[in-house]
């Protein structure tokens, strides 16, 4: 089974927002985690490669400090790590980023595809939703699983 983790890179829930006079976010000198529903959404796509055996790839999208989502999936036990790095990204919306994703994944055959339910910055819900190649599985897409 190959499966496809969308993960984001969001500033920590205690983080100090400021807004620059042209109304966007002052990114400088502010920590940065992992989105919190998309590393659930790594544990289960875990859960799965434990259980059928297979590849967790995980990809995200922003600038190279976004390389440590990637590494932390990978310690983790995620197998492989796409970074689509361009600092363009960090003010993407959820549709621009749905197709960068899709491009970066084209050639790939993925089984899974997880996201977080949404993110804890922007909230879109939205990427899954967006990405053509969900499309391929001829079905609708869910982002929200409320076993436990």
């Amino acid at each position: 089974m190959k499966i496809l983790v969308c993960m984001k890179q969001v500033p920590q829930k205690d983080a100090p927002l400021k807004l620059s006079e042209a109304r966007t976010w002052i990114r400088e000198d502010v920590s940065y985690e992992v989105n919190e529903p998309d590393a659930y959404a790594l544990e289960e796509a875990l859960r799965q490669k434990e259980k059928h055996s297979g590849e967790v790839v995980v990809i995200t999208a922003g600038p190279a400090r976004a390389q440590q989502v990637l590494r932390e999936a990978l310690a983790k036990g995620a197998d492989r790590a796409i970074h689509l790095e361009d600092s363009a990204f960090v003010g993407l919306d959820a549709f621009n980023t749905a197709r960068a994703f899709a491009s970066a994944i084209k050639d790939e055959k993925f089984d899974l595809i997880f996201t977080g339910l949404q993110s804890d910055d922007y909230g879109y819900a939205q990427t899954i939703c967006r990405c053509p190649p969900c499309s391929r599985f001829n079905r609708g897409s869910t982002n929200c699983d409320t076993r436990r």
